[in-house]
Formats: C-alpha cells, structure tokens, sequence
C-alpha cells in the first residue's frame, strides 16, 4: 500500500472516479463524506488554505482517504480540519469498514506530514467510529496533546414498516394540530400545495434566499443561505446532487409563492434533513412541520431506510425519535515542540506528493 499526498484542485478531480465508491464501503457514508459535497466544499472554502488530502493505493487505484485542509497560518492556526468543517453534519477518515489497515496508512502518513500543521480541529466524528482508536494512538505517537470533546447530537429516525403505522404513533394530539393547521390555512384561502422537487436552479434559490431573509427580518432566524460564501456554494453543490439524484426538497406554495421548504440530502436510502424555512407571515400554521410530515410521508412511500434529522436537539426532532447519535470533536491546544524526524503509526510506503498548479 502507498500513499500519495494531493495538495491541487486538478489533482482532487482526478480521484472523482473513485471517491464515492469508497465512501460506500465506509462508515464515512454519508452525504457530506461524497466527491460532489467536499470537492464543491473546497473551491468555494479553499482560497488561501493548504489541501493536504491522503489517499491510499493499492495496485494503483485508491482505496481510502484522509479528506484534509491545513488553516494558512496566518489569518488562521495551521490546524488540520476535515473538508467541509462548519457546514458538514458528519466527518472522517474514509475507508472501507472491515479495512482497519487502510486508516493505519493514512494517518501514518499523517504523522509523517507532522512539519505540516501545528494542532487538530477534527469535528463532527460521529462517536461508533472505529477510527477514534486509531487517532488516540496517533496523537500519543505524535506528542500532540489533545482531547475529545463532545459536540451534538443528531437525532434518526429507522424507517420501519408503512407509513400509516408509523404516522399513528405519533399521537393524537400531533396528527390533530396537523389536519386543525391545514384547515386554518383553508379557512384564510392558502391553498396549499406540496411539490416534489428533485433538482433545484437559480429561481428557487433565490426565492429560498428571499424567503430566508423575511424570517430573519422578522425574529432573527440565522440561514446559511444569508451568508457568503456559503449561498454561493449551495447554488452550486445543490445543483449539481440534484442532478445526481442526491437531492430531496419538499415545497409549499400557496399559489406561485413558496411559503415553506424542507431541503434534504438523499444518499443510500437515507434521507437527511438539512435547513427547513417558513414564510413568517403564516408562522401561526405550523408550516414547517406540515411540509416535514409530508416529506416524511413520501420517504417511507419511496422506500428509504432511514430519516436522519442531523446535528442539532432541537425540540421538534425528538417528537419524531428517541434515537439519536453522539458527534465529537478531537482538538489540541498548539504544540510547541517543533517537527522533527517523521513519526510513523505503521510502517507504510512513502508517501508520494501529487503537484501541480493549486487552485481554489
């Protein structure tokens, strides 16, 4: 086994071929783990960072990777983060499960980039990780104090079953607020309407960022949509997965206008609950939760495994589960003992640098 150190744009595309083949075999998989969430992430993120991505090789054909960046020393620490760091729910190593080798050479590899970055910002590994371990021992190799620190929770939900005998253990209270809502938005004349969108363009996200800035306008609800350059990396990313059918956005139009959305990401039968928005002049209807039980319902109908509700507690998730798992964070406070010799966790190939023109 090899590894090769990619540190370009142009040499990151070269391995989309690969990338989402692995993710599969992983228990990285997820949607923001895929080539089209972090290579997007780093041609918007990327201007003035170090991408120091580790893939391994065997036979010439990669089979695992360690997707990181390198803040610039400057304006930020040299610290390692994940790509993606900020706005990805879920993060880590990315190698096939029963392959504990894999990882092994990656983050050996890593130490032997130790003159690198100066301390670790890894967030959002999810807790079951078998990699955990494996950067614990890494660490103590590396003389690098560090601890783990817990950051959320993310609450799921199995899809089991029909969806009629899922929706009636909801209760009767919750399934009554929903049909009293519907009737009041029919008693002021909203008829609503629900749409399946599978692909969004640009009039949709500017009506989502129109739609994200009354709510703000109103009670100071934060969107990455309201942000640069995160909108500007959603147009793009949320294009491009709608176009690879990794995309699931639940409307509500009350005519031409959309009142509400639920945005979710659909990879391996897992649906994921992104960012949700209402029009705050119907804040009374409880728009927000009418769209997701309808793009709940149309999960179970397609037949997908699981909802994930992703990083956050808030109230309305755990009405939904009891479930949920556990994100951590492996951060170091700022070694001052400079690089020496290479340390290494397991003895590996060298580690081949891939050069070339770096673009972000």
């Amino acid at each position: 086994m090899e590894t090769r150190l990619i540190e370009d744009s142009s040499a990151f595309a070269q391995l989309e071929p690969f990338w989402n083949k692995i993710v599969v075999q992983s228990a990285a998989n997820t949607c923001h783990s895929t080539f089209e969430w972090l290579f997007t992430w780093w041609k918007h993120f990327g201007i003035d960072r170090h991408l120091l991505l580790i893939a391994a090789y065997e036979d010439s054909v990669p089979v695992g990777l360690a997707p990181l960046y390198v803040g610039n020393g400057t304006t930020e620490p040299r610290d390692l983060h994940f790509l993606g760091q900020g706005l990805s729910d879920y993060a880590d190593f990315i190698a096939p499960r029963e392959r504990l080798d894999v990882t092994e050479t990656l983050v050996s590899a890593l130490l032997d980039l130790r003159s690198s970055w100066d301390g670790i910002d890894l967030e959002e590994i999810p807790t079951q990780s078998s990699n955990k371990a494996l950067l614990d021992r890494a660490i103590e190799t590396g003389g690098v104090a560090a601890a783990w620190q817990t950051t959320v929770r993310c609450p799921y939900l199995p899809i089991e079953g029909s969806w009629e005998a899922f929706y009636a253990t909801m209760g009767k209270g919750f399934r009554h607020e929903v049909r009293n809502k519907l009737n009041r938005c029919r008693g002021k004349g909203l008829d609503l309407q629900y749409v399946d969108r599978r692909e969004v363009d640009s009039v949709f996200v500017d009506e989502v960022v129109g739609l994200s800035d009354e709510r703000q306008a109103t009670d100071g609800h934060r969107s990455p949509f309201l942000n640069h350059p995160d909108q500007e990396f959603l147009r793009e990313v949320l294009s491009l997965m709608g176009q690879r059918n990794q995309l699931r956005v639940g409307e509500l139009r009350s005519g031409n206008a959309l009142v509400a959305f639920m945005l979710a990401y659909h990879w391996q039968g897992v649906v994921s609950m992104w960012n949700t928005q209402y029009d705050p002049v119907c804040a009374a209807y409880s728009l927000g939760r009418i769209v997701l039980v309808w793009l709940a319902e149309q999960s179970f109908r397609e037949g997908c495994h699981e909802l994930d509700f992703m990083r956050g507690e808030e109230p309305y998730k755990f009405e939904w589960t009891k479930l949920w798992r556990t994100n951590v964070a492996l951060c170091t406070e700022r070694t001052a003992q400079p690089a020496g010799e290479p340390q290494t966790l397991l003895k590996h190939g060298a580690v081949q640098v891939i050069q070339g023109e770096r673009s972000a």
